[in-house]
């Protein structure tokens, strides 16, 4: 998302300077009456759509998942008559202002699979429709899902879209360097990871225990929610209390110490070996990442010995950070009934689990331990459960900032700690008061 020339920046302040000005809080509408869908099922209508219908649903899905998708559509057009779908791809960079394009034009997609950041964002500027009040099956679906991923749903205490497809991160460790150091298994508390962090790194060798790939909040959000770390409180009022809690101290702490003990490489500062090379190569014993290391480990790295476990527990347990993305309808739609249906449809168990077969994390928390699913969804999905999310505020980017600056601040050394969160509370605050 960032912003190679000026005149780009000028072109979408333009198309968000309308936006802001062309759309209105969003009304809760009525649910259509002809709807009527049990959770999680295929959807049928009670009737063909009066006139054929065709619903434009633009994504960003690789090549593999564009192909699953087709027979995804080809399901859904079969159950439904009347309804067609268009699905539209676009690339990751061009993605948000085309999005933006459209609304500005007043010619919008009727439903969109969206990063889970924008659904506020996007929600704020009153351009996409609330789906609590409108989607018949809306409840039951909300109760079937992880809550981690329906929370970045949320906003202004309404729902604007649904957890079309999730990821957390969990622990990598490498199986031989465990071996080698006489550890038995992964660490299963931050006692535990601690102390392993620190037994795997071999200074001569130029080895660590622990990389993380950097200071943005997604790096560090794993142990920090384990170990009771908060940024805001739920009603997103506040920082205070929270960012710099004695929880969240408490978490960058002991990065900190990790971090001065050589016990964790220095790469997160920059320069250095990424994680996944590092760990490839033997460098680095444990990382946090998702689950796409399968692929790039088989691809890059097939000798590799390597297992996935949650995140070690703090005081209340294991916990990690949502990624993913949320299926929504645009308020400016044209067909909002069908769009209805076709996003009950992507959010069903024949759905979810044709499109896990390329390999994307259903979002249907009984689908837990399905043996169709591939095997090394198990943990990802155990981690799911207590997995939270980042805040779903439309200032959650420059947030994200706040705290990158106030890790980077604490890593250096020109701030302890508190300090340094202190700050990030005062900085965040000033964001959630504009």
């Amino acid at each position: 998302m960032k912003a190679r020339f000026p005149f780009i920046i000028l072109s979408v302040l333009i198309v968000m300077s309308i936006i802001l000005g062309a759309c209105a809080k969003v009304a809760t509408p009525e649910a259509p009456a002809d709807v009527t869908v049990a959770p999680n099922e295929v959807v049928v209508t009670e009737a063909p759509i009066a006139e054929p219908v065709t619903i434009k649903y633009w994504h960003t899905m690789s090549d593999a998942e564009a192909a699953k998708l087709n027979e995804v559509i080809s399901a859904f057009e079969s159950a439904n008559a009347g309804i067609s779908v268009q699905a539209t791809r676009y690339a990751w960079s061009d993605f948000k202002t085309a999005l933006l394009t459209a609304i500005a034009g007043g010619d919008v997609p009727d439903t969109v699979r969206m990063d889970i950041a924008w659904v506020s964002e996007f929600a704020s500027q009153g351009a996409l429709m609330q789906l609590d009040g409108f989607l018949p099956d809306f409840d039951a679906i909300a109760a079937s899902v992880f809550p981690g991923p329906l929370s970045t749903n949320k906003w202004d205490g309404h729902y604007y879209g649904l957890p079309q497809n999730t990821n957390t991160q969990v622990l990598v460790y490498n199986k031989a360097a465990f071996e080698a150091a006489g550890i038995a298994s992964a660490p299963a508390t931050i006692e535990e990871f601690v102390a392993d962090a620190c037994a795997l790194t071999d200074t001569a060798k130029g080895t660590y225990g622990f990389a993380e790939g950097g200071t943005y909040f997604w790096a560090p959000a794993p142990l920090f929610y384990a170990m009771g770390g908060k940024i805001v409180d739920d009603g997103i009022t506040t920082a205070t209390g929270y960012v710099n809690s004695a929880e969240s101290v408490a978490a960058f702490t002991m990065l900190k110490d990790l971090y001065d003990k050589g016990c964790m490489s220095p790469n997160l500062l920059g320069g250095g070996i990424a994680t996944d090379a590092g760990q490839g190569t033997g460098i680095y014993a444990m990382i946090i990442d998702g689950p796409w290391m399968v692929d790039i480990y088989k691809n890059n790295y097939p000798e590799l010995q390597f297992e996935f476990a949650l995140i070690p527990a703090g005081a209340t347990g294991t916990s990690s950070v949502v990624g993913g993305e949320d299926v929504v309808i645009l308020d400016g739609s044209k067909n909002k009934e069908a769009a209805a249906k076709w996003v009950s449809y992507l959010m069903s168990v024949e759905a979810q689990k044709a499109l896990a077969q390329v390999g994307v994390i259903p979002t249907i928390s009984s689908l837990a331990g399905d043996p169709d699913l591939p095997a090394h969804f198990g943990i990802f999905m155990e981690q799911l459960k207590t997995a939270q999310a980042r805040v779903p505020s439309p200032k959650w980017s420059d947030m994200d900032n706040a705290i990158n600056n106030a890790y980077q601040r604490i890593l250096n050394g020109d701030q302890t700690p508190q300090e340094a969160l202190d700050q990030a509370a005062t900085e965040i605050n000033a964001l959630i008061a504009q």
